[in-house]
């Protein structure tokens, strides 16, 4: 929460309450409290708190964390972002959008950078006192803003004028810098893709103008000379991203993926699998976790959906596995192999985080559970072995805050689990690991 939850209750909190430590609001069990702190917190916030991991048991003292970090640790690179946000475009798929581009990877990053407001015009360079003034260096009658060398500087404004149709001229050229360069990414159109002609050309007249600058003017290019290089560089580009590999035509080039067949995989005898999965919408946003045991003869042993909050996805698959390791000791399941999705979540099981990290109190919970007196076994499968376990935790999204042990599956999840029962699988590009040889 951004501010104290006695700032945010629903009524007025009495005197007594305000000055009550956290762990009145936690049960001897380590659980929090709801029907205490939902008397007085709205529904988001409850949301927010239970999604909170309570440690009870290893006596750590209270620390303050950096919150603008993952990791909960300061850096001056966060306070920085915090001090001077970069402005963000309206529609954050326009972020996959770039990265999707068939353009090479020097125009991407180009148009990023332009995205972040971080290309350095000569306003922006005055603006910093690294620069005598901030006057565009191609017709010096402005100043020189991203907008101006991009789109309205005269030598620009030749091309797009010749390049976008008359009926769309108007609005294109009065958008500002976000909107205009989100539009355009995420326009596709037939032949030539209008998204990748667009950075290509964005990042031709900023080379342009760099080349002008830093020669004095003797290596600018003319209104129609920068057209035609730019038409140039479309038509290589385009041509090269479509063309086949030669490489690949001549099958000298051995790629380190390779499609297999994935599906789930019955324990060995006497051991007992447990699938886990965690689900945020939004990331963060409202999270569930979901499970399922099953035995080496493939049979159905029981299942859960947790509904735990609002949190991040790595925070509702560690939820999963925690959720999951409880009920397998109350269960007296002693031979077990816990299988997740999420190699993030297996990494931060395995390597030791700081104690100021935003997940350390869960991180701890899974460790203690794992060290008790029984065989554990924490690994990676893909997706497609993990497919019950992905559809109690979109399943858990439904439910109101609180555990849900399942005896039986529920219908709709039946036809996944003969599938596994029967060993069904399915296709996936993987990384294939180099084989050693002794």
């Amino acid at each position: 929460m951004q501010v104290p939850l006695k700032e945010i209750t629903v009524v007025p909190i009495p005197e007594d309450e305000v000055h009550k430590p956290v762990a009145a609001y936690i049960s001897e069990i380590g659980q929090w409290r709801v029907d205490l702190l939902q008397q007085w917190l709205p529904s988001y916030a409850m949301d927010k708190v239970t999604a909170i991991a309570t440690d009870i048991i290893s006596a750590e003292e209270d620390r303050l964390c950096w919150q603008p970090t993952s990791t909960g640790d300061f850096t001056a690179k966060s306070a920085y972002q915090i001090a001077f946000p970069a402005p963000q475009p309206t529609y954050q798929k326009v972020w996959k959008a770039v990265w999707n581009l068939q353009v090479p990877e020097r125009v991407r990053h180009f148009i990023w950078l332009v995205l972040l407001h971080r290309i350095n015009t000569n306003k922006r360079r005055f603006d910093r006192h690294i620069a005598p003034d901030p006057f565009c260096p191609n017709c010096n009658n402005v100043p020189e803003t991203k907008l101006h060398i991009l789109r309205d500087c005269p030598t620009s404004l030749f091309f797009w004028t010749r390049e976008v149709p008359a009926n769309s001229l108007v609005d294109f050229l009065s958008a500002d810098l976000d909107h205009w360069v989100s539009t355009n990414i995420l326009n596709t159109e037939a032949r030539v893709p209008w998204a990748s002609s667009f950075s290509i050309a964005l990042w031709t007249i900023w080379k342009n103008r760099n080349e002008g600058a830093f020669s004095g003017g003797n290596k600018l290019l003319s209104p129609p000379s920068l057209r035609h290089a730019i038409h140039l560089k479309v038509h290589i580009w385009h041509s090269a991203w479509m063309a086949p590999s030669p490489l690949l035509l001549r099958g000298s080039f051995k790629s380190n993926r390779v499609v297999t067949d994935i599906g789930w995989v019955a324990p060995p005898r006497g051991w007992c699998k447990l699938n886990v999965d965690g689900a945020s919408q939004g990331n963060p946003g409202k999270a569930a976790a979901g499970g399922v045991f099953r035995d080496d003869q493939r049979r159905w042993l029981g299942g859960f959906c947790y509904s735990i909050g609002d949190c991040s996805a790595a925070c509702a698959e560690l939820w999963a596995i925690k959720q999951g390791l409880e009920m397998a000791w109350r269960r007296d399941l002693r031979l077990l192999i816990v299988e997740s999705d999420s190699r993030l979540a297996i990494d931060l099981i395995q390597h030791r985080v700081d104690h100021v990290h935003p997940l350390a109190s869960l991180l701890r919970s899974i460790r203690r559970l794992v060290a008790q007196d029984w065989l554990v076994n924490i690994v990676h499968t893909y997706r497609e072995g993990n497919r019950v376990a992905d559809w109690l935790s979109k399943h858990g999204l439904v439910y109101p805050h609180g555990m849900y042990e399942l005896v039986d599956p529920p219908a709709p999840l039946r036809p996944i689990l003969q599938d596994d029962e029967r060993g069904v699988v399915l296709p996936r590009s993987v990384v294939q690991t180099p084989q050693t040889h002794l």
